[in-house]
């Protein structure tokens, strides 16, 4: 997949901005404040639907305006043009097409744009909140398995009943009991599927940890969930028995304390939890294998190259680390990267191909030779 233009209006800082990109890493460089970020998040809104930044869309509008467009012209590995164009009005909500066609449900989009984000919070996703982790797992699988979004789609509005409920004084059991199975229905698919991709995606990360780190440390990671079945018990019957075991102080909390949105991932170096026995340079390390891991498995999953966007991570990481990680990106699709300075990529430009600079500065952004 690659972005050969953007059009923005009214977003964020941009009043009116047309952008050609080109294939290989393209790099954003100039002033904080700039608008370099901004680049970033509208591609991935474009893609996500979502900003990565803020859940509240009326924050992305240009000062006093009233709504804000976003199109992007993109070519697929198969030689396919997409034109996705999404726009938001504080009056009129969100509306998105693709080709010329109204997309009604975003849900049966999400995944044609791939992309992979890593930015400097994520830089805390091994020392961070389980909250933060599995946004990761649902972000990843909502985009490589529509199935998967609609199932987490589904849990959420059961879930969100449910807990309606648990806060009501008095509450029937059998009321509950039928929200129940929605959750158990739907939340059986999220476990299953987020304990494939765990899998698949450690003996990934295993083999990009020891060739970014020159170590042979060993990484690895672990689904831990409150519904764990015994060998021949079947998950769903499990949930249901946790859920019903469960009910007497969720009663009491008013909030459902077992299922996926409670679920967490450990990540482990050399057989010990990393949130205490990994140095800071061990942590950054990990989670650039994730994402390099995570790209992978879109790649395949999709049959489609995702695009890749950095935003300004390189102040957070050696130079050694940042070197191993562009050598790598000089043989994947198309990247966008975002710095204060252009000076550490020329240094190093040798040893990538297809690289190209643009200046930001003050909601504007030009080409600049390489």
């Amino acid at each position: 997949m690659k972005l050969l233009e953007l059009r923005l209006n009214h977003f964020r800082n941009y009043q009116d901005a047309t952008i050609p990109f080109q294939e290989g890493i393209n790099i954003l460089y100039g002033p904080n404040g700039a608008g370099k970020t901004n680049i970033l998040e509208a591609i991935y809104y474009l893609a996500i639907t979502k900003s990565f930044r803020t859940s509240i869309d009326k924050h992305l509008i240009f000062s006093a305006r009233d709504m804000f467009r976003i199109q992007g012209l993109f070519h697929t590995t198969q030689g396919q043009e997409i034109v996705a164009h999404i726009a938001y009005s504080i009056t009129r909500g969100k509306h998105l097409s693709v080709n010329g066609q109204k997309i009604t449900r975003f849900a049966d989009y999400i995944g044609d744009i791939p992309v992979v984000l890593l930015c400097p919070s994520d830089l805390s996703l091994s020392q961070g909140s389980p909250q933060q982790r599995r946004r990761f797992l649902d972000v990843l699988l909502s985009q490589s398995s529509k199935i998967y979004l609609h199932h987490l789609v589904q849990y959420r509005r059961a879930l969100k009943q449910r807990n309606l409920l648990l806060q009501q004084t008095a509450v029937e059991d059998s009321l509950l009991e039928s929200w129940e199975e929605n959750l158990i229905k739907n939340g059986v698919l999220l476990i299953q599927k987020r304990l494939e991709v765990v899998e698949e995606l450690s003996h990934r990360v295993q083999e990009l940890y020891q060739r970014l780190s020159k170590t042979g440390d060993k990484v690895k990671m672990v689904y831990r969930s409150r519904i764990n079945p015994g060998k021949g018990q079947d998950l769903e019957t499990v949930y249901r028995e946790t859920l019903r075991s469960h009910r007497p102080m969720e009663k009491e909390l008013g909030s459902t304390l077992v299922g996926p949105h409670r679920d967490d991932l450990l990540f482990l170096i050399n057989g010990k939890p990393m949130k205490t026995f990994a140095s800071q340079g061990e942590h950054k390390t990990f989670v650039i294998a994730l994402k390099l891991a995570e790209y992978h498995y879109l790649q395949r999953q999709k049959s489609e190259t995702p695009i890749l966007l950095f935003d300004d991570i390189f102040g957070e990481l050696d130079a050694d680390r940042i070197t191993q990680m562009l050598n790598h990106l000089g043989s994947m699709g198309q990247v966008f990267v975002t710095t204060t300075s252009r000076n550490f990529f020329e240094k190093v430009g040798n040893a990538l191909a297809d690289v190209h600079y643009y200046y930001v500065k003050e909601g504007t952004i030009s080409p600049v030779e390489a």
